[in-house]
C-alpha cells in the first residue's frame, strides 16, 4: 500500500475546523470506525476514520468528548456517505448520540446487486476492485490503547482510503443494469430511527423456544431476559457477561429442582448460580401480575407443519433461490432465512418489505402472490413440469 497522508485530528478545535472544510470543499465521504464492545452494553468508540476530497483523517474520540461537528458532517444531506457493513457504525451513533445519516451507499450491499454475494468481505472487495491485498492483522486491536500505535493508524485507514475509488466503479456498474435506484432504497434504512430501535418485549415473545415451554417456565423466561438487559444496562456489561444465553434454556428446565441441580450442572458457570441464586429463585416463584398475564397470551404457540406444506415451502424457496440466480441478487439481501422460516409457522406472516419496492420487482407479482396465499396453493406434476396454482 502507498503511504496515506493523513490528519490526526485530538482536539475539538481541529475537529470542528476539519469537519467545516470537508463541508465546503467535499461532496463525498469515505466513514469507519473502531470500537470495543465485547464485555460492554454500550460500545466504546474508539476511532473514526475519514477519507475526503481534502485529505484523510483519524478522529480520536476518546481525546475529544464532545463530537458535534461530526454529527453534523454525517448529517449533511449534501455530503455523500460511503461505508463498507456501515450499519454498525451508524447504530452506534445513534445509539451514542441519536445521530441518523443522510445519503448514505454501503459497498458490501452494492457488491449484493451486482451477483457477488452478501455479505462480502471488505478485504475480497478491496482486492477485486483495487488489486490491493488487504492484511487485517489489527482486526481485534486494543483500539483504546493510546498513543495509537502506527499499525493501528494504517490498518485504520485502509478502511477508508479505497472506499471511493471502489464506489466509483460499483456506481457504473449498478447504473449500466438499472440497479442504482435499488441501493438506495436498501440504504436508505440507515437513515431511519425505527431501523435502530430494538424491541426487546417482541424478540422474547416470539422466540421459538416459548411455545415449547410451560406457563410459569414462560413467564420465568420473559423475567430472566428483562433482569438480564436491566443488569447489563446498570453496569455497563455486555449481556453474556450477565447471564450467558446458553446457560438460560438449561436454567429455565432445571430451576425446578433447586439450588444444588443448578450448582452441580457442569453447563452452567458455578459464579453465575451462587451470586444470583436469590434473584433467579424469585422470578422463577414471584406470582404473576396482570400485566404479565397479557403479555403470556401473546405468545402464538407454534403449529404443526403437514409434509405436504413442507414440501410446498420447500418448492417456494427453490423457485426463490432460481430468480435470484437469474437476476444476480444475493438471496441473503433480498430476504433474511429467519424470514423465511417464519412464513412456515405463521400462516399469515409476510414481510411487508416484500411487497413493494426492488424486492417487490426482483420476485414479481406471482410470487409474492404465491408467498402471500401459500396455504391455498397446490402442486401437479406432470411428466415434464411442475404446475403450481391455488386450490379451487
Amino acid at each position: 500500500m502507498p503511504e496515506e497522508n493523513y490528519k490526526l485530528i485530538e482536539t475539538y478545535e481541529s475537529l470542528e475546523h476539519y469537519c467545516v472544510q470537508i463541508q465546503e470543499h467535499s461532496s463525498w465521504i469515505g466513514f469507519d470506525t473502531e470500537f470495543i464492545g465485547e464485555k460492554r452494553y454500550i460500545p466504546l468508540l474508539c476511532l473514526v476514520q475519514v477519507s475526503s476530497e481534502i485529505g484523510n483523517f483519524i478522529i480520536d474520540p476518546i481525546a475529544i468528548s464532545n463530537l458535534k461537528p461530526l454529527h453534523i458532517l454525517l448529517e449533511d444531506a449534501s455530503i455523500l456517505k460511503i461505508t463498507h457493513a456501515g450499519e454498525n457504525d451508524y447504530q452506534l451513533f445513534y445509539k451514542l448520540f441519536k445521530v441518523l445519516p443522510k445519503n448514505v451507499v454501503d459497498v458490501q450491499i452494492a457488491v449484493g446487486f451486482l451477483g457477488d454475494g452478501y455479505p462480502s468481505s471488505f478485504q475480497r472487495i478491496v482486492q477485486k476492485y483495487t488489486n490491493v491485498k488487504l492484511a487485517k492483522s489489527q482486526t481485534v486491536s486494543n483500539w483504546n490503547e493510546r498513543p495509537i500505535r502506527d499499525k493501528q493508524i494504517k490498518y485504520a485507514l485502509n478502511d477508508v482510503i479505497y472506499l471511493k475509488n471502489i464506489w466509483e466503479q460499483l456506481e457504473r456498474k449498478l447504473k449500466h443494469k438499472n440497479r442504482l435506484e435499488w441501493l438506495l432504497e436498501e440504504c436508505s434504512k440507515f437513515c431511519l430511527e425505527e431501523n435502530y430501535n430494538q424491541d426487546l418485549l417482541k424478540d422474547i415473545l416470539t422466540n421459538k423456544i416459548m411455545s415449547s415451554l410451560k406457563e410459569q417456565e414462560q413467564l420465568f423466561y420473559i423475567r430472566l431476559h428483562l433482569w438480564r438487559e436491566k443488569e447489563a444496562e446498570k453496569n455497563n456489561y455486555s449481556r453474556e457477561k450477565v447471564l450467558t444465553s446458553k446457560s438460560i434454556p438449561i436454567i429455565i428446565k432445571t430451576i425446578h429442582a433447586g439450588k444444588k441441580s443448578l450448582i452441580s450442572d457442569r453447563r452452567i458457570p458455578d459464579y453465575i448460580i451462587k451470586k444470583n441464586w436469590d434473584t433467579l429463585n424469585e422470578l422463577y416463584q414471584k406470582p404473576a401480575t396482570e400485566e404479565e398475564k397479557n403479555l403470556l397470551k401473546k405468545i402464538i404457540a407454534q403449529p404443526s407443519i403437514s409434509e405436504k406444506h413442507n414440501i410446498i415451502m420447500d418448492l417456494l424457496n427453490q423457485v426463490f433461490k432460481f430468480i435470484c440466480t437469474q437476476h444476480k441478487v444475493a438471496g441473503t439481501l433480498l430476504m433474511s432465512r429467519s424470514d423465511f422460516n417464519r412464513m412456515k409457522y405463521e400462516p399469515d406472516f409476510i414481510p411487508e418489505y416484500l411487497k413493494s419496492g426492488w424486492r417487490n420487482e426482483v420476485l414479481g407479482k406471482d410470487l409474492v402472490l404465491w408467498l402471500e396465499q401459500r396455504e391455498k396453493l397446490k402442486i401437479n406434476f406432470s411428466e415434464n413440469e411442475i404446475k403450481i396454482g391455488f386450490k379451487n
